[in-house]
């Protein structure tokens, strides 16, 4: 089950995913919420909206965290660099994401990215 849902994460950071509308129906819950780096919250139907249409940008990911909170419910925390695409700096973030079983599937319900300094 960990690596199942590390894989599904590690996933919805991949271009590829996060291009694809059916991709993301099928990874992220109908009632997903995420506060992003800005303070901003949104649900699935802004992910399924605007996430496409950006250029993904390359994650780095370090030091994930798997917790299972219940027979259902599973939290990943990590820390991410990206580099944004047409920006000159790396951001850098710790990230959780919450993950829940339903309907024969793992699907991410909740995220919140956390801007923080530099790791590397």
């Amino acid at each position: 089950m960990k690596q199942t849902i590390i894989e599904l994460e590690l996933a919805l950071l991949t271009p590829e995913v996060r291009s694809s509308v059916s991709a993301l129906q099928q990874l992220v819950h109908d009632e997903f919420i995420e506060i992003g780096t800005a303070g901003v919250s949104f649900g699935k139907a802004e992910v399924l909206l605007h996430l496409p249409q950006q250029k993904a940008p390359t994650f780095n990911i370090f030091d994930i965290n798997y917790r299972l909170l219940s027979h259902d419910l599973a939290q990943l925390t990590y820390r991410a660099s990206f580099k944004p695409v047409n920006e000159l700096d790396k951001r850098y973030s710790l990230r959780t994401s919450l993950w829940k079983y339903e309907g024969e599937r793992w699907q991410v319900s909740y995220h919140q990215g956390t801007p923080c300094e530099a790791f590397f």
